[in-house]
């Protein structure tokens, strides 16, 4: 552990302030050891509890001891026919844990993050890291939108400063729980051509938007504002050939192997891309009918991709048939959706299932052990959405939280 004597600007005992909370050091040997929810709550003690727990250093040690890899629940953002639609659903994926700030006041509740940035044009979600959100204002033209960034639980947020470029195609988070330093990274135009494209970078310790690396070439039209973080870096895919890794550390961009596109097919048919419990998934699913396929997941050594599950839904459409009571040929072709896959701790093993949207209703597929589950007890919120005309869901529109302690 770091030296606590830096955590703290006192560490003597005080007359006006006697006991353990009269010794920093102490202090804070206990703080650290608090489940978050508790600890946010010591900081209305006193000021200087506040000024302890709100300490970078503290923040960092705590992260540190604390660091999570599964996901404490997500955020669905709704579609109404093709456009955002102003309101949100955030689904625990642990039914004990309580929703944060901003997510509505009971579960699977419409919220809205106007109840915590204010913007004439609404706001909804662009990116998520391990607690950060980084968010948008959403009805005006695109070179119009300011982008603030915000942590739910602490109810912070910061507007960003503007990257000073004509077009923004995205801005990611990268935050390691570990360090107390964030990252934004913006892929924005360049002056080369229409078809470069341009990295800034800006620091929570400097403030500020700096070019990186030189303009590069995109041969593909990637997902920019779907980067998932994974292993110290940003990636992202699209429906092209091509695909590609920032490492935040050292600021270097290459190019990322990717399987080959099916046979037949003229693009990559995406279901599904994203990290979870500290992997990096890709699914995809060529053509409406299938209802088999391959969960893929990327090498530590970044050698390529390989099958971590397969996954059979033909017994979820039976059952769909049946609660339905539709005949099997208007199943066969139902248009299901993968929208996350979860990792979270089941007793003495690691649980691992996806979230999937199907016709009317939401179903939880354990991809150990095959099976579909009721999602009644585990995720109530989704229990509670009914069937809602001209409103879908895809893993597009799906943002992962994870319980971390972060200050802007």
């Amino acid at each position: 552990m770091r030296g606590t004597a830096e955590l703290g600007p006192e560490r003597r005992r005080s007359p006006a302030d006697p006991g353990i909370g009269g010794v920093d050091d102490v202090l804070i040997e206990v703080l650290v050891r608090l489940p978050r929810k508790t600890l946010l709550r010591c900081k209305l003690v006193c000021r200087r509890w506040r000024h302890l727990i709100s300490g970078p250093l503290f923040v960092a040690e705590y992260s540190r001891r604390h660091a999570r890899l599964h996901s404490s629940g997500f955020y669905l953002q709704r579609l109404l026919l093709c456009e955002l639609y102003p309101s949100l659903k955030f689904v625990s994926c642990d039914p004990t844990a309580e929703a944060p700030a901003g997510s509505g006041h009971r579960p699977g509740a419409d919220a809205s993050l106007a109840d915590l940035i204010e913007d004439e044009h609404g706001v909804f979600i662009r990116h998520s890291c391990n607690g950060f959100l980084l968010c948008s204002s959403s009805r005006c033209p695109v070179g119009d939108r300011v982008y603030y960034i915000c942590t739910p639980p602490t109810r912070q947020f910061l507007p960003l400063p503007d990257p000073g470029c004509r077009t923004v195609f995205a801005i990611n988070i990268a935050f390691d729980p570990a360090k107390s330093l964030y990252r934004l990274v913006c892929v924005a135009d360049s002056e080369l051509s229409e078809r470069h494209r341009q990295i800034l970078v800006c620091s929570s310790h400097f403030g500020r938007w700096r070019e990186s690396g030189k303009p590069f070439l995109v041969s593909d039209e990637l997902l920019f504002d779907r980067g998932a973080y994974w292993s110290g870096g940003l990636h992202w895919i699209g429906r092209g050939r091509s695909a590609l890794r920032f490492r935040v550390e050292d600021e270097v961009l290459m190019e990322m192997a990717m399987p080959p596109i099916r046979e037949g097919w003229s693009e990559r048919k995406l279901g599904y891309f994203g990290e979870s419990g500290g992997h990096l998934y890709l699914v995809e699913i060529y053509g409406s009918s299938t209802t088999a396929f391959d969960v893929m997941e990327m090498a530590r050594d970044y050698s390529g991709w390989f099958m971590k599950y397969h996954v059979d839904l033909e017994a979820v459409a039976r059952d769909l048939v049946r609660s339905l009571q539709r005949i099997i040929d208007m199943v066969a072709a139902y248009a299901f959706s993968v929208l996350h896959i979860v990792h979270r701790q089941g007793g003495e093993e690691e649980e691992c299932f996806m979230v999937l949207r199907i016709p009317s209703k939401f179903v939880l597929y354990d991809l150990k052990t095959n099976t579909a589950m009721d999602i009644g007890d585990s995720m109530p919120q989704l229990w509670s959405i009914k069937q809602e005309g001209g409103l879908f869901y895809t893993w597009e529109g799906v943002y992962q939280y994870k319980d971390a302690l972060c200050y802007l």
